[in-house]
């Protein structure tokens, strides 16, 4: 009867590890499923790639060499130069991100050029002016970011978000201008001028975005340097509306951008000076992952 008893004790007690075991089991293999089917965590790099066209006008004054040239060049005269195959330009804003500090680039650059030719008629004989001049240029701000703070706002899925920055703008301007004159049909005098400027200042900015919609955000950058470093003084405006696109493309999120955009610096020394505004419209499309 002992023996009985021990052996029914044994087989209860081999009968519990089992289940217990066997629980363990499943719970382990829950907890797997679990784990496997919880989202991944938010990569806390971000990414910002943005291809723009921008299209500014022109204004403001040159002195070189004593000599005093007014610039008045709306937006609509350079489009018409690159329909026409006389200008080029290309630019692009990129920022790469990490939890609340940044980095970024803005770059636009390009060409335009400008000839003339004509056939002046005097008592003795006809002139023949030939003339072309060929623009470049290159705007570039490089920056370091902060962002102060995000705030979610009622009813919004993207919070509104305040930041500062602090980076340098590089400026490059330079023209070529060939020309040639004389009689037509006898002597012909040509001549080529070459002229260029580079710079780079110092700049301190802040930047927001807003949420209006869920698809929808207002996003602005202003900043101002110069500080007498190289410029007396450089100012810079950006002001979009961005819509996000409702799908996402290679695990990105893409979305377009329309506004207005501002470039000014003021450059003077003893004998020439540059002061003037770059401004226009811009639209693009870009893409954050």
């Amino acid at each position: 009867m002992r023996h009985r008893t021990t052996l029914a004790t044994w087989t209860a007690v081999v009968v519990l590890a089992l289940v217990v075991a066997g629980r363990s089991v499943v719970d382990a293999a829950d907890a797997v499923d679990d784990v496997s089917s919880a989202p991944p965590a938010p990569s806390k790099w971000e990414f910002d790639v943005l291809p723009y066209a921008w299209a500014p006008g022109v204004h403001g004054s040159l002195k070189v060499k004593g000599n005093t040239v007014d610039v008045d060049v709306t937006p609509s005269d350079v489009l018409k130069l690159l329909f026409h195959g006389n200008a080029f330009a290309a630019s692009g804003y990129f920022s790469a991100a990490y939890e609340r500090f940044s980095l970024f680039s803005d770059t636009f650059g390009g060409y335009g050029e400008v000839s003339v030719n004509e056939h002046i008629p005097t008592q003795l004989c006809t002139l023949s002016v030939r003339a072309r001049d060929k623009a470049k240029f290159v705007i570039g701000d490089v920056g370091v970011g902060y962002r102060l703070g995000e705030w979610t706002l009622p009813g919004r899925r993207r919070p509104l978000m305040l930041g500062v920055y602090t980076g340098s703008r590089y400026m490059y301007l330079s023209s070529k201008l060939s020309a040639q004159a004389g009689v037509v049909g006898g002597v012909q005098r040509a001549a080529n001028v070459f002229e260029s400027v580079a710079w780079a200042d110092p700049l301190i900015g802040i930047r927001w975005s807003l949420p209006m919609l869920d698809w929808a955000s207002l996003d602005f950058r202003g900043d101002i340097g110069g500080f007498h470093a190289s410029s007396n003084l450089t100012w810079g405006l950006v002001g979009t509306a961005r819509v996000w696109l409702p799908w996402q493309l290679f695990s990105t999120a893409p979305y377009v951008v329309a506004g207005y955009r501002v470039v000014a610096f003021d450059r003077s020394n003893a004998s020439d000076s540059v002061d003037l505004q770059f401004r226009g419209p811009m639209v693009g499309a870009g893409f954050v992952f």
